[in-house]
Protein backbone atom coordinates (compact mmCIF):
# COMPACT_ATOMS: atom_id res chain seq x y z
CA UNK A 1 0.00 0.00 0.00
CA UNK A 2 1.06 3.55 -1.10
CA UNK A 3 -0.62 6.86 0.54
CA UNK A 4 -1.22 10.07 -0.70
CA UNK A 5 -2.40 13.15 1.19
CA UNK A 6 -6.43 13.92 1.35
CA UNK A 7 -8.90 15.54 3.30
CA UNK A 8 -8.63 18.21 6.02
CA UNK A 9 -5.58 19.87 7.97
CA UNK A 10 -5.55 20.68 11.79
CA UNK A 11 -2.51 23.08 12.84
CA UNK A 12 -0.99 24.92 15.40
CA UNK A 13 2.31 23.30 16.76
CA UNK A 14 3.43 26.29 18.24
CA UNK A 15 0.97 25.95 21.04
CA UNK A 16 1.51 21.66 21.24
CA UNK A 17 -2.30 21.50 20.23
CA UNK A 18 -2.19 17.80 19.69
CA UNK A 19 -5.03 17.23 17.28
CA UNK A 20 -4.53 13.94 15.02
CA UNK A 21 -5.96 10.43 14.37
CA UNK A 22 -5.49 6.90 14.43
CA UNK A 23 -5.61 4.34 12.48
CA UNK A 24 -5.05 1.11 13.35
CA UNK A 25 -3.16 -0.94 10.63
CA UNK A 26 -2.82 -4.71 10.70
CA UNK A 27 0.33 -4.18 8.62
CA UNK A 28 1.65 -1.92 11.05
CA UNK A 29 4.80 -3.60 13.37
CA UNK A 30 5.26 -0.41 15.48
CA UNK A 31 4.01 3.21 15.66
CA UNK A 32 4.13 5.57 12.64
CA UNK A 33 3.42 9.15 12.14
CA UNK A 34 2.15 10.93 8.85
CA UNK A 35 1.64 14.48 8.14
CA UNK A 36 -0.14 15.65 5.22
CA UNK A 37 -1.57 19.16 4.25
CA UNK A 38 -5.23 17.57 3.86
CA UNK A 39 -5.18 15.01 6.72
CA UNK A 40 -3.02 16.71 9.46
CA UNK A 41 -1.59 14.38 11.87
CA UNK A 42 -2.15 10.84 11.40
CA UNK A 43 -0.60 7.82 13.85
CA UNK A 44 -0.45 4.76 12.51
CA UNK A 45 -0.28 2.09 15.45
CA UNK A 46 -0.54 -1.25 15.37
CA UNK A 47 -3.61 -3.69 16.32
CA UNK A 48 -4.31 -4.07 19.85
CA UNK A 49 -1.79 -0.71 20.24
CA UNK A 50 -2.78 1.32 23.88
CA UNK A 51 -3.67 4.25 22.33
CA UNK A 52 -2.76 6.48 26.18
CA UNK A 53 0.87 5.76 24.64
CA UNK A 54 0.25 8.09 22.05
CA UNK A 55 0.73 12.14 23.48
CA UNK A 56 4.30 10.64 25.44
CA UNK A 57 5.27 9.15 21.98
CA UNK A 58 4.18 12.56 20.71
CA UNK A 59 6.01 14.67 22.84
CA UNK A 60 9.38 12.78 22.51
CA UNK A 61 8.86 13.74 19.00
CA UNK A 62 8.14 17.29 19.00
CA UNK A 63 11.03 18.44 16.74
CA UNK A 64 9.70 16.14 13.97
CA UNK A 65 6.57 17.27 14.15
CA UNK A 66 7.28 20.66 14.52
CA UNK A 67 9.70 20.42 11.72
CA UNK A 68 6.75 18.41 9.42
CA UNK A 69 4.10 21.15 9.90
CA UNK A 70 6.31 23.80 8.95
CA UNK A 71 6.76 21.91 5.53
CA UNK A 72 2.64 21.20 5.44
CA UNK A 73 1.49 24.89 6.01
CA UNK A 74 3.60 25.44 2.58
CA UNK A 75 1.96 22.63 0.49
CA UNK A 76 -1.13 23.64 1.92
CA UNK A 77 -0.84 27.63 0.70
CA UNK A 78 0.15 25.40 -2.69
CA UNK A 79 -3.14 23.32 -2.67
CA UNK A 80 -5.25 26.46 -2.12
CA UNK A 81 -4.13 27.95 -4.79
CA UNK A 82 -6.42 26.27 -7.45
CA UNK A 83 -10.29 26.12 -6.78
CA UNK A 84 -11.96 22.42 -7.20
CA UNK A 85 -14.38 24.54 -9.25
CA UNK A 86 -11.81 25.58 -11.74
CA UNK A 87 -12.20 23.40 -15.19
CA UNK A 88 -8.87 22.76 -17.11
CA UNK A 89 -8.89 24.15 -20.69
CA UNK A 90 -5.84 21.18 -20.82
CA UNK A 91 -5.22 17.75 -19.40
CA UNK A 92 -1.84 16.17 -19.25
CA UNK A 93 -1.77 12.63 -18.29
CA UNK A 94 1.92 12.26 -17.47
CA UNK A 95 2.34 8.56 -16.56
CA UNK A 96 1.29 8.39 -20.78
CA UNK A 97 2.92 11.38 -21.94
CA UNK A 98 -0.38 12.39 -23.39
CA UNK A 99 -2.06 15.72 -23.20
CA UNK A 100 -5.33 16.85 -24.22
CA UNK A 101 -6.58 20.23 -25.66
CA UNK A 102 -10.21 20.93 -23.79
CA UNK A 103 -13.51 22.14 -25.88
CA UNK A 104 -16.63 22.69 -23.77
CA UNK A 105 -19.61 22.79 -25.82
CA UNK A 106 -23.32 23.29 -24.70
CA UNK A 107 -26.50 20.95 -26.17
CA UNK A 108 -29.97 20.53 -24.85
CA UNK A 109 -28.71 17.73 -23.12
CA UNK A 110 -29.30 17.75 -19.08
CA UNK A 111 -26.15 16.08 -18.69
CA UNK A 112 -21.96 16.58 -19.61
CA UNK A 113 -20.17 14.11 -21.13
CA UNK A 114 -16.51 13.72 -22.65
CA UNK A 115 -15.16 12.35 -25.42
CA UNK A 116 -11.88 12.03 -27.51
CA UNK A 117 -12.15 14.25 -31.05
CA UNK A 118 -8.77 13.96 -33.12
CA UNK A 119 -6.79 12.38 -31.04
CA UNK A 120 -5.44 15.51 -29.15
CA UNK A 121 -9.16 16.84 -28.29
CA UNK A 122 -11.41 16.56 -25.60
CA UNK A 123 -14.71 17.67 -26.12
CA UNK A 124 -17.37 18.06 -23.38
CA UNK A 125 -20.33 18.93 -24.33
CA UNK A 126 -24.33 18.65 -22.36
CA UNK A 127 -25.24 20.78 -19.89
CA UNK A 128 -21.79 22.35 -19.21
CA UNK A 129 -22.92 25.30 -17.45
CA UNK A 130 -22.83 22.86 -14.14
CA UNK A 131 -19.69 22.90 -13.35
CA UNK A 132 -19.95 19.80 -11.44
CA UNK A 133 -20.89 18.12 -14.50
CA UNK A 134 -18.19 18.96 -16.16
CA UNK A 135 -16.06 17.53 -13.41
CA UNK A 136 -17.80 14.81 -12.96
CA UNK A 137 -17.68 14.07 -16.69
CA UNK A 138 -13.97 14.66 -17.06
CA UNK A 139 -13.39 12.20 -13.73
CA UNK A 140 -15.42 8.94 -15.82
CA UNK A 141 -13.49 10.40 -18.70
CA UNK A 142 -10.29 9.58 -16.41
CA UNK A 143 -11.14 6.84 -14.97
CA UNK A 144 -11.67 4.91 -19.12
CA UNK A 145 -8.11 6.15 -19.88
CA UNK A 146 -6.54 4.32 -16.69
CA UNK A 147 -8.59 1.04 -17.60
CA UNK A 148 -7.25 1.77 -21.38
CA UNK A 149 -3.62 2.54 -19.99
CA UNK A 150 -3.03 1.39 -16.92
CA UNK A 151 -4.50 -1.74 -16.34
CA UNK A 152 -2.74 -3.66 -19.73
CA UNK A 153 0.25 -1.68 -18.16
CA UNK A 154 0.30 -3.79 -14.88
CA UNK A 155 -0.87 -6.59 -16.55
CA UNK A 156 2.40 -6.31 -18.34
CA UNK A 157 4.80 -5.64 -15.52
CA UNK A 158 3.39 -8.51 -13.33
CA UNK A 159 3.62 -11.28 -16.74
CA UNK A 160 7.47 -10.02 -17.17
CA UNK A 161 8.51 -10.12 -13.09
CA UNK A 162 6.33 -13.75 -12.75
CA UNK A 163 4.00 -12.06 -10.48
CA UNK A 164 0.53 -13.63 -9.99
CA UNK A 165 -2.24 -10.90 -10.04
CA UNK A 166 -6.01 -12.06 -9.89
CA UNK A 167 -7.38 -9.11 -10.54
CA UNK A 168 -6.99 -5.11 -10.88
CA UNK A 169 -9.43 -2.91 -10.01
CA UNK A 170 -9.49 1.09 -10.86
CA UNK A 171 -10.86 3.06 -8.58
CA UNK A 172 -11.25 6.98 -7.05
CA UNK A 173 -9.10 5.91 -3.32
CA UNK A 174 -8.29 9.70 -1.66
CA UNK A 175 -5.87 8.12 0.67
CA UNK A 176 -3.88 5.26 -1.24
CA UNK A 177 -2.05 5.41 -4.56
CA UNK A 178 -2.54 1.84 -4.72
CA UNK A 179 -3.30 -1.11 -2.34
CA UNK A 180 -2.81 -5.43 -2.71
CA UNK A 181 -5.18 -7.73 -0.96
CA UNK A 182 -4.57 -10.98 0.61
CA UNK A 183 -6.27 -12.61 -2.49
CA UNK A 184 -3.81 -10.73 -5.05
CA UNK A 185 -6.54 -8.23 -5.83
CA UNK A 186 -4.04 -4.73 -6.57
CA UNK A 187 -6.32 -1.93 -6.60
CA UNK A 188 -5.21 1.31 -8.51
CA UNK A 189 -5.84 4.79 -8.33
CA UNK A 190 -6.88 6.31 -11.42
CA UNK A 191 -5.11 9.45 -10.47
CA UNK A 192 -2.00 7.55 -11.26
CA UNK A 193 -2.25 9.11 -14.81
CA UNK A 194 -1.04 12.63 -13.60
CA UNK A 195 2.21 11.79 -11.96
CA UNK A 196 5.54 10.73 -14.12
CA UNK A 197 5.65 7.56 -15.72
CA UNK A 198 8.83 6.41 -14.01
CA UNK A 199 6.71 6.81 -10.52
CA UNK A 200 3.17 4.82 -12.15
CA UNK A 201 5.84 2.35 -12.47
CA UNK A 202 7.47 2.11 -9.47
CA UNK A 203 3.85 2.21 -7.18
CA UNK A 204 3.12 -0.77 -10.04
CA UNK A 205 6.41 -2.26 -8.77
CA UNK A 206 5.60 -2.16 -5.17
CA UNK A 207 2.06 -3.63 -5.14
CA UNK A 208 3.22 -6.35 -7.01
CA UNK A 209 6.19 -7.03 -4.20
CA UNK A 210 2.97 -7.50 -2.34
CA UNK A 211 1.66 -9.95 -3.95
CA UNK A 212 4.52 -12.79 -2.46
CA UNK A 213 5.28 -10.23 0.71
CA UNK A 214 1.84 -8.63 1.92
CA UNK A 215 3.93 -6.44 4.44
CA UNK A 216 6.57 -3.80 4.59
CA UNK A 217 9.33 -6.50 5.90
CA UNK A 218 13.31 -6.64 5.39
CA UNK A 219 12.55 -9.41 2.53
CA UNK A 220 9.57 -7.19 0.93
CA UNK A 221 11.85 -4.31 0.33
CA UNK A 222 14.64 -6.89 -0.79
CA UNK A 223 12.35 -7.86 -3.73
CA UNK A 224 11.57 -4.60 -4.42
CA UNK A 225 15.12 -3.82 -4.39
CA UNK A 226 15.45 -6.62 -7.12
CA UNK A 227 12.65 -4.90 -9.49
CA UNK A 228 13.39 -1.14 -9.08
CA UNK A 229 16.97 -0.67 -7.82
CA UNK A 230 16.24 3.04 -7.90
CA UNK A 231 13.52 2.73 -5.03
CA UNK A 232 14.44 5.06 -2.63
CA UNK A 233 14.68 7.74 -4.99
CA UNK A 234 11.77 6.93 -6.43
CA UNK A 235 10.60 6.57 -2.43
CA UNK A 236 11.71 10.48 -2.12
CA UNK A 237 9.83 11.27 -5.16
CA UNK A 238 6.57 10.23 -4.43
CA UNK A 239 6.37 12.49 -1.22
CA UNK A 240 5.93 15.43 -3.93
CA UNK A 241 3.89 13.63 -6.02
CA UNK A 242 0.27 14.68 -5.04
CA UNK A 243 1.28 17.94 -5.98
CA UNK A 244 0.98 17.28 -10.04
CA UNK A 245 -2.76 16.44 -9.40
CA UNK A 246 -5.21 18.75 -10.39
CA UNK A 247 -7.84 20.12 -8.22
CA UNK A 248 -10.89 19.04 -9.81
CA UNK A 249 -10.36 15.29 -9.87
CA UNK A 250 -11.04 15.67 -5.96
CA UNK A 251 -14.93 14.66 -5.31
CA UNK A 252 -15.61 16.65 -2.91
Amino acid sequence: MIDIPTATWCRNMAKQIREYRVRESRRAKSVRLKMSPRDGLVVVVPRGFDVSRIPALLDKKRDWLERAAAKVEEWRKLLVLESPDWLPERIALRAIGREWVVEYRPTAAPWAAAVDRNGDRLLVHGDVGDQKKCRDALRRWVGRKAHEHLVPWLERLAADGGFQVNRILVKTQRTRWASCSQRHTISINRKLLFVPGRLTRYIFIHELCHTVHLNHSRRFWALVRDQEPNYTRLEEELRQAWRSLPAWLDTR
